[in-house]
C-alpha cells in the first residue's frame, strides 16, 4: 500500500493493518521458541539416561556388572584339613572298594560305564547278595576348579602344575550290574587325579567338591 492509499485510509482500518503486521511477526518467533525449546528437552532427556560418575572414578564406573564365572565349583577341604566321609556309611564303603580294586582309569580298563562286581555271597537266611561297583569315565574339569585348587597348593606343594587327567568314580555300589541301559546312576562321584592320587567327593554332580586327600 502506498503513502497516499495510507493517507486516505480511515484510522480505523490503519489500526487493523497493522495488529495483523504484528501478528505475522509474532507467530515465526513463536515457532522458533518451541524448536530451540524442544531441543533442549531432548538433550536433557538424554544425559539423564546416562551413568552418573563422580570426578576421578574408575574407568568401569556406570559399566554393566560381569557375569558371574558359571565354570567354577567350589571346594572344601585342603591337604592340612582334608574332608571326612561318614564311616560306615555307603560312600565310606564305596571308597575302600575303589581303593581295593586299584583305581581303574580311562588308560587303562576303567572306561566310561566299566563295572565290576566286587562282592557275592548268600546270607545265613539263604539270601543273595551282590554289589557292583561302576566308573563314570574321564572327568574333563571344565571350568578348571581342580586344576586350580592343585596349583593353589590346596593338594600340597607335590600337587602343584598338574598335567594328568581325572577319573570319575560312581560314589555308591548296586545290588545288580548297573550296565543296563538307562540305568540311573545318581549324583553323587568320586574324582580322582590319576598322576597324583588326589581325590575329590561330589555329591551334586560336580558342582561342589569336598577334598578327601590322596589314596
Amino acid at each position: 500500500m502506498s503513502s497516499s492509499e495510507m493517507l486516505e485510509t480511515s484510522p480505523e482500518k490503519r489500526r487493523g493493518l497493522a495488529r495483523r503486521r504484528a501478528r505475522m511477526v509474532a507467530v515465526p518467533a513463536m515457532l522458533l521458541s518451541l524448536t530451540v525449546g524442544g531441543l533442549g528437552l531432548s538433550t536433557t532427556a538424554h544425559a539423564a539416561d546416562s551413568p552418573q560418575c563422580p570426578p576421578g572414578s574408575a574407568p568401569t564406573c556406570g559399566a554393566p556388572p560381569a557375569a558371574p564365572d558359571k565354570g567354577k565349583a567350589p571346594i572344601t577341604g585342603d591337604a592340612q584339613h582334608p574332608g571326612k566321609l561318614t564311616q560306615g556309611k555307603m560312600q565310606d564303603y564305596t571308597l575302600n572298594l575303589w581303593r581295593n580294586l586299584g583305581w581303574p582309569n580311562w588308560r587303562g580298563i576303567g572306561d566310561r560305564d566299566a563295572s565290576w562286581q566286587v562282592s557275592n555271597y548268600v546270607d545265613q537266611r539263604g539270601n543273595r547278595h551282590d554289589e557292583w561297583i561302576e566308573t563314570g569315565g574321564r572327568y574333563w574339569d571344565n571350568g578348571g576348579s581342580l586344576r586350580d585348587f592343585m596349583n593353589g597348593g590346596g593338594a600340597g606343594s607335590s600337587s602343584r602344575n598338574y598335567r594328568g587327567t581325572f577319573q570319575e568314580y560312581i560314589a555308591h555300589y548296586f545290588d545288580h550290574n548297573p550296565r543296563g541301559e538307562g540305568e540311573r546312576t545318581g549324583q553323587d562321584r568320586f574324582v580322582r587325579a590319576i598322576n597324583t592320587g588326589d581325590v575329590w567327593f561330589t555329591r551334586d554332580h560336580y558342582k561342589s567338591f569336598t577334598y578327601l586327600g590322596k589314596f
